[in-house]
């Protein structure tokens, strides 16, 4: 009977683990196309072994002038993606630059922004002329 239960209750947690991925991955999908409305789409994302992971999505325009960003932090399914409102109106140069000009410890922190500013900056053809790199 105590088995039973066991592979009962693993069962749950298996079927509670397969709805809140489809969720999440359902989320993903959603952002991925509102920011894509926008303009070019660049994600990132930091993984972590231990402690919370993001996942970060930049929208800017043909100009490299971010229109929107959003990112989802944490440990759990339960994790959805929030607007990072601080860097809307820069350009992708520009912010990328800030991130690399921050100490080792500190850029690891944003490690999925910088992801997501260099496939913006590739999807663009590069540098910017008169950009800091």
């Amino acid at each position: 009977m105590q088995t039973e239960m066991l592979l009962c209750g693993l069962f749950l947690l298996f079927v509670i683990q397969v709805v809140g991925t489809h969720l999440q991955v359902k989320e993903y999908k959603r952002a991925v196309k509102e920011l894509h409305r926008l303009g070019n789409v660049g994600i990132g994302s930091r993984r972590r072994k231990l402690g919370p992971s993001n996942i970060v999505i930049i929208a800017c325009d043909s100009a490299g002038e971010i229109l929107a960003g959003k990112m989802m932090q944490g440990m759990t399914i339960l994790s959805r993606f929030h607007p990072i409102e601080e860097i809307a109106g820069r350009t992708i140069y520009d912010l990328r630059a800030a991130y690399m000009a921050l100490p080792e410890k500190r850029r690891a922190h944003y490690k999925g922004h910088i992801q997501a500013l260099e496939a913006l900056i590739a999807r663009l053809g590069g540098t910017q002329s008169g950009g800091a790199e």
